[in-house]
């Protein structure tokens, strides 16, 4: 019995033994296969149609350093191939999406120099004076030169592209832009009005007016010049020139009147043009 269970043990463990080795030589084997699908994809050339894949797909992933590289590698050994021209797009993208809006600007401009004519201008157009509004600062006193450079790429955009997708957009920006400008312009209006330096704060409300009349502030910034006037013609010792500021004055304010009589600006305006008659009108 003894001998029969140590036969029965030898045949189980030479089985193991065996089994063991099938399995190994079966996973060398598969390691040695991909190694050699590995070698065979490492030898392979590489192609500008693949590596702007890879970019792309680099791009998906948020992974811009990585996408730049491949890029670059399009750009730098397939010059002359559709490919580079749309990497070179691509590596300014990348640079607007991580945050490098300054050099997204470079390479958005750069590229419209370099290709004036590229199916996509609407989008490097429109793409640029993005990176210049996000270059710019929120508080309106603050220096608004990015906001204008924004204002400039985007003027006559809808008679260079009619039928860009980006119109809506570019819409948005002007609109926006021109609110912070106007800001900006009346801000400074409004500090020489606290100062009571009349002059100088009619002359940028006037500017304000000028430069941005469609902007939801021109209301106020016209009813404060209309006061601006009003009071310079309280200074003046010429009774000719204290005659034409006032009469200047209250038709500036009574065309707030006219136009906002349904808001507390209008009605203002309009008690203003009662209690202030010109002597003798």
């Amino acid at each position: 019995m003894a001998l029969l269970m140590r036969k029965v043990l030898l045949t189980m463990l030479a089985l193991s033994i065996v089994l063991a080795s099938s399995a190994t030589g079966a996973a060398v084997a598969d390691a040695a296969e991909a190694g050699a699908q590995r070698g065979r994809r490492a030898n392979q050339p590489e192609t500008p149609e693949g590596l702007y894949a890879t970019g792309l797909r680099q791009m998906k992933l948020g992974s811009w350093d990585e996408a730049i590289l491949s890029f670059e590698r399009v750009r730098n050994h397939f010059p002359f191939n559709q490919f580079s021209v749309l990497s070179e797009l691509r590596v300014a993208d990348c640079l607007y999406e991580k945050g490098s809006y300054l050099e997204a600007a470079d390479a958005y401009r750069g590229f419209a120099r370099l290709h004036p004519r590229h199916a996509e201008m609407d989008y490097v157009v429109y793409r640029t004076a993005r990176c210049e509004f996000k270059l710019s600062p929120n508080v309106a006193q603050r220096d608004q030169t990015h906001t204008r450079r924004g204002l400039r790429r985007l003027k006559g955009y809808e008679g260079r592209f009619p039928t860009s997708e980006y119109l809506p957009e570019v819409f948005k920006l002007r609109a926006r832009a021109g609110r912070r400008l106007s800001r900006a312009a009346i801000a400074i209006g409004n500090f020489y009005w606290k100062q009571k330096e009349w002059a100088a704060a009619e002359r940028r409300y006037r500017l304000a007016i000028e430069e941005f009349p469609d902007s939801e502030l021109t209301p106020r910034a016209r009813f404060r010049r209309g006061l601006c006037l009003w009071e310079l013609g309280d200074a003046s010792v010429d009774e000719a020139a204290q005659a034409q500021l006032k009469k200047d004055a209250l038709t500036l304010i009574g065309a707030v009147a006219g136009a906002e009589a349904e808001s507390r600006l209008g009605k203002k305006a309009q008690r203003f043009v009662e209690e202030h008659p010109l002597s003798g009108s």
